[in-house]
């Protein structure tokens, strides 16, 4: 009768986990990027619960001439359409918030669907109306 094959066998030496973490750290992450990547970690929000749309929103939608009224957005992104509603009465702020709803500023980001992002556009153009009397257009530099 055969003896039975042993598997291979390993040597296996006893660290502490924290060294453990450098080894595999230092093999798998190249070295410098260390400390970039735990800090990228430490700063990535959680996933926020689902927000629904608020009563208050609602009625700021309502409010709005009925071209204006946000469909896909308050369907698609209830939370962006909380926070525009929100920040309607604050001039600066509103403004600033829808800008930054259309423009990408750190780069790579996906961005809106197109009937999203027209929406945010219809709407930036009306509160610019609501405040400076003329379309977001008329207000823009050209270099």
């Amino acid at each position: 009768m055969a003896e039975p094959v042993k598997p291979d066998t390993f040597e296996f030496e006893k660290v502490s986990v924290s060294d453990a973490r450098k080894a595999l750290d230092e093999t798998v992450i190249p070295a410098g990027a260390v400390k970039k990547s735990a800090a990228n970690w430490e700063s990535k929000r959680k996933s926020a619960p689902a927000e629904s749309l608020r009563t208050a929103t609602i009625q700021w939608i309502l409010k709005l001439p009925p071209h204006i009224q946000p469909r896909h957005l308050q369907v698609k992104y209830p939370r962006v359409a909380n926070r525009i509603a929100a920040l309607w009465g604050d001039e600066s702020g509103c403004e600033s918030y829808l800008d930054d709803l259309l423009t990408d500023k750190r780069g790579g980001r996906k961005g809106f669907p197109l009937n999203v992002a027209q929406e945010v556009a219809s709407i930036r153009n009306y509160y610019n109306r609501l405040h400076h009397k003329g379309t977001a257009w008329e207000h823009v530099e050209w270099s």
